[in-house]
């Protein structure tokens, strides 16, 4: 009877403990990126009240006869099954779809790590990406030119990275001339002087004593197109250069286009192209001036596709001397609308961060704004020959246990890795139905070792009263 009671206080304990583990699960049910856990039993040993018996003398063997004296819990498993998918659309908040634990640290040199499925981040004042209790989510950060560096560090997401300017090299022309323009009949494009009436374009003088140039109303009809287009020098500066096709000449089929290029100064005077020597302070082309551009019968470009600009230094706010190419070779000649323009200029100017994405591959774009994009970091995630044998600490993270393996650390989508489902959270993997079940089973169990020590309490008591 002793031994009963001992059972059945034992199966008190290990149903106690199951309760417990569901009362937890049950508890995280909304918790992100949660693993439910199980708890299974197992005999503690038994008491041998007989041997068995092997056959003798034509008798057969007998088994033995054993007494169970309770049971334990034998483990107690997590299950680390992907949980259902939350969209937030809440560009820091990460899911892992698939397997991969993030990887974060709460100590200067990113050591001491722990890991976690739980991807409810945020950034602190100093841009960088924490979990809610302050943990750094590491990744491998990138240098000025978008290029990952090798070892694991903590994220950062500042406001104020910036992106350095570019000087524009290339300028690129697309677009049509109206092949119907009238041939000019002036007797120069650019007027010479302040009295030369007889040109496309007049010249004036203003009241500062700086010129511009203006279209001369007799001769509009034979402008194709004007067009102003931006450049940057090394520092970001920005220049304004208008460019003007006059057709001059049909000969044959073919039609000629001479291009005149003007700087444009803020304060509204301008600056003709003309032809430096190597190394002059001055605004023009290093070819021919001025350039000439010819299209066939058809409408195709057949000379004078290319030229190059010069803005000297005395314009660039010591930016120094900016060269690039303009190229017009896409330019076509038809009895349509003239819409030449500049469609690709590959400078920009300084910009600092404006925004970010995460892609599923864990990059960090960063969004600038002077209109350009660079990686700005790579999230790492970490996975492990036994997940099931982490240990959980606190606050929906693991630590490495001598079974769960060392971290093996990786990028998001290779490798084996999960890929990450940007503005969307991992919900906790309890399947409520499941509890209740195992919660039903767990209190009759109870109510059954309970049942057995009040029967043997009342055994003892005959036992008692056989004195009387």
């Amino acid at each position: 009877m002793m031994r009963s009671m001992f059972s059945a206080v034992s199966g008190l304990r290990a149903h106690q403990t199951r309760m417990d583990v569901i009362g937890n699960n049950i508890a995280n049910v909304n918790t992100v990126g949660f693993k439910g856990s199980r708890v299974t039993f197992q005999e503690v040993f038994s008491q041998t009240l007989r041997g068995a018996g092997s056959p003798q003398g034509g008798k057969g063997g007998t088994n033995p006869q054993q007494v169970g004296l309770g049971i334990n819990v034998a483990s107690m498993d997590t299950f680390h099954i992907r949980g259902a998918v939350e969209r937030t659309d809440y560009n820091t908040d990460l899911m892992v779809n698939g397997d991969g634990f993030f990887i974060v640290a709460d100590d200067p040199n990113f050591l001491n790590r722990s890991y976690s499925r739980a991807g409810n981040f945020a950034l602190d004042q100093a841009g960088n990406l924490v979990t809610a209790e302050g943990y750094r989510v590491l990744g491998y950060m990138a240098d000025q030119n978008g290029v990952l560096k090798s070892s694991l560090e903590g994220l950062q997401i500042s406001k104020a990275t910036s992106f350095d300017a570019k000087v524009t090299e290339k300028v690129g022309f697309e677009g049509n001339l109206n092949s119907e323009t009238k041939v000019s009949l002036a007797a120069n494009v650019i007027a010479t002087d302040d009295t030369d009436t007889d040109a496309v374009y007049l010249q004036k003088t203003l009241p500062n004593g700086k010129i511009a140039y203006e279209i001369n109303p007799a001769f509009e009809d034979s402008i194709a197109r004007e067009t102003t287009f931006e450049t940057y020098d090394n520092l970001g500066g920005i220049h304004r250069i208008k460019q003007v096709f006059v057709k001059i000449q049909e000969d044959n089929g073919n039609s000629r286009f001479q291009v005149e290029t003007f700087y444009l100064h803020k304060d509204g005077s301008m600056t003709l192209a003309t032809n430096p020597a190597a190394g002059d302070d001055e605004f023009g082309s290093t070819l021919a001036n001025p350039a000439i551009i010819e299209f066939n019968s058809n409408g195709r470009l057949v000379a004078g596709g290319q030229m190059n600009l010069q803005i000297p230094g005395g314009l660039t706010n010591g930016a120094g001397i900016v060269s690039f190419e303009i190229n017009h070779n896409k330019i076509t000649m038809f009895a349509n609308t003239s819409t030449a323009s500049a469609t690709s200029v590959d400078g920009f100017k300084q910009g600092t961060l404006d925004d970010f994405t995460i892609a599923s591959t864990g990059e960090v774009m960063g969004v600038f704004d002077n209109g350009q994009r660079r990686i700005l970091g790579q999230i790492a995630l970490a996975n492990f020959k036994n997940p099931a044998g982490l240990e959980k600490t606190s606050s929906n993270m693991y630590r490495t246990t001598s079974n769960s393996g060392q971290a093996i650390v990786g990028v998001p989508g290779s490798g084996g890795f999960g890929s990450l489902n940007p503005g969307a959270l991992e919900m906790s993997n309890v399947d409520l139905s499941r509890e209740f079940t195992s919660m039903i089973t767990t209190q009759r169990g109870f109510q059954a070792n309970s049942r057995i020590i009040t029967t043997s309490d009342e055994m003892l008591q005959e036992v008692v009263n056989m004195k009387r």
